[in-house]
C-alpha cells in the first residue's frame, strides 16, 4: 500500500515518524504467505495524509484484522471524500468512504452505489481564529474552509449556517482539501473553517486554541456523517469477501474500545499527522462518542432519513422523490458479518 503525503515541515516529520513506529509497512502487515491467495480490496479514504477516520481502517491493516479474513486491503488517499467515491462510481476502486449526503446525491441521480457500514455521528463544527467571529451572525461575507465544494465540510457548513438563517451564498467558501484548513488558520491565513474535534485537539496543542462558533450539534446532532459505499454489482459479485471486510472491521472497532489498545491505536494512528499525544486526546473524544460504531452498522433508519429530509430542505436532493433508505443501504452484509464473528450469549 502506497500513501501519498502533501504536507511540508514538522507535518511530514510527525507522518515519518508514525511510519517508523509502526516498524512495517501496510503492504508488508497484509502481505499474504505463500500458501494463502488473498483477495484484494481497494479502499479509498478522504485526505492526503487522511483525515481521522482513516484511523479504523489502518488499525485494521496493521493489526492484521483484513488479513485474518483472506483480504490484502490496499488504502488509497484521495484529496476528498467526494474524490473518492467517484471513483467509486468510475469502477477504479471497490470501496469508499464517502459523505452521507453526497452519496445521496449520486445515488438520487442514478448512481448504482450502496451503503454497507455507516459513522452516525457528526463532530462537525465551524471554528474561528478572530475576535470579529464569534457568533453565526458574524460569518456573513467571510472565507470558511470547506474540503470541496459540495463535500463533506462543504454540506456540514450549509447544515450550521441555518441556525442563525443564513445560506451558502451568504460566506464564501474556500477549498482547503483534508487536515490542510486547521493548518492555514495557525499560520494565520484562514479565519474561519469547518473543522473536526482532532483539529482543534491540533490547534490547542500547539498553544492557538481555536473557539467554537457554531456546531452540527446545535442545528441537528441526528445528521449521517459517513457511509462505505462500494458499486451494487461488485458487492453482489464479490459479496463474501465484502461480508469478510465487515468482519475485520467490526473485530477492529472492538480492538479500538478496549483501553490496553489506545496507545497502539494512537501510534497507528498518527498516520494522519498528528503526534501521538494529539492523536491520542482526539482518539478518546471520538471513542466516547463512538464515532466508529461499536457492534452496530452504523446505518440505522432514524440517521439516514433525517439526513435525506435535510438534504431536501437543503436542495441538495429532489423534494419530489428522496432516496429511501433501502435504496440508500444494504444492511444484510453487516448482518452476516455481525454474526459470524459474535458468540452467541449462553442460555
Amino acid at each position: 500500500m502506497k500513501v501519498h503525503f502533501r504536507r511540508t515541515g514538522a507535518k511530514i516529520a510527525v507522518v515519518l515518524a508514525a511510519v517508523a513506529a509502526l516498524g512495517v509497512s501496510a503492504t508488508a502487515a497484509s502481505a499474504a504467505p505463500k500458501a494463502q491467495k488473498l483477495t484484494t480490496i481497494t479502499l479509498g479514504v478522504p485526505g492526503i495524509p487522511p483525515v481521522f477516520l482513516g484511523v479504523m481502517p489502518y488499525t485494521a491493516v496493521q493489526q492484521g484484522y483484513y488479513k485474518k479474513y483472506g483480504l490484502d486491503v490496499q488504502i488509497k488517499g484521495f484529496t476528498s471524500g467526494t474524490d473518492a467515491v467517484r471513483a467509486v462510481a468510475a469502477g477504479q476502486i471497490d470501496l469508499a468512504w464517502s459523505p452521507t449526503p453526497f452519496a445521496m446525491t449520486l445515488i438520487s441521480k442514478g448512481t448504482p452505489l450502496v451503503g454497507i457500514e455507516g459513522m452516525d455521528k457528526v463532530d462537525w463544527v465551524v471554528g474561528s481564529n478572530s475576535s470579529s467571529i464569534s457568533t453565526c451572525a458574524q460569518l456573513k461575507g467571510q472565507n470558511i474552509g470547506v474540503d470541496s465544494i459540495g463535500g463533506a465540510r462543504y454540506q456540514a457548513l450549509q447544515a450550521m449556517l441555518t441556525k442563525c438563517g443564513l445560506d451558502i451564498k451568504d460566506v464564501h467558501p474556500v477549498v482547503f482539501p483534508g487536515a490542510t484548513a486547521v493548518q492555514a488558520m495557525l499560520a494565520g491565513q484562514l479565519h474561519a473553517s469547518v473543522l473536526h474535534l482532532d483539529d482543534l485537539a491540533e490547534a490547542s496543542s500547539q498553544g492557538t486554541p481555536i473557539k467554537t462558533v457554531i456546531s452540527i450539534a446545535q442545528t441537528d446532532p441526528y445528521q449521517h456523517y459517513d457511509m462505505l459505499v462500494g458499486l451494487r454489482s461488485n458487492i453482489a459479485a464479490k459479496r463474501s469477501a465484502f461480508v469478510n471486510f465487515l468482519k475485520a472491521d467490526i473485530q477492529t472497532i472492538r480492538y479500538m474500545n478496549n483501553p490496553k489498545a489506545l496507545s497502539r491505536v494512537a501510534t497507528i494512528g498518527m498516520v494522519v499527522g498528528h503526534n501521538h499525544a494529539v492523536t491520542e486526546t482526539a482518539l478518546k473524544q471520538y471513542l466516547k462518542i463512538s464515532w466508529w460504531p461499536l457492534n452496530r452498522s452504523g446505518l440505522g433508519i432514524g440517521s439516514i432519513k433525517r439526513t435525506v429530509f435535510e438534504n431536501v430542505k437543503l436542495g441538495n436532493l429532489p423534494a419530489g422523490n428522496p432516496p429511501t433508505w433501502s435504496q440508500l443501504t444494504d444492511t444484510s452484509l453487516w448482518k452476516a458479518a455481525y454474526k459470524a464473528v459474535t458468540p452467541k450469549k449462553k442460555k
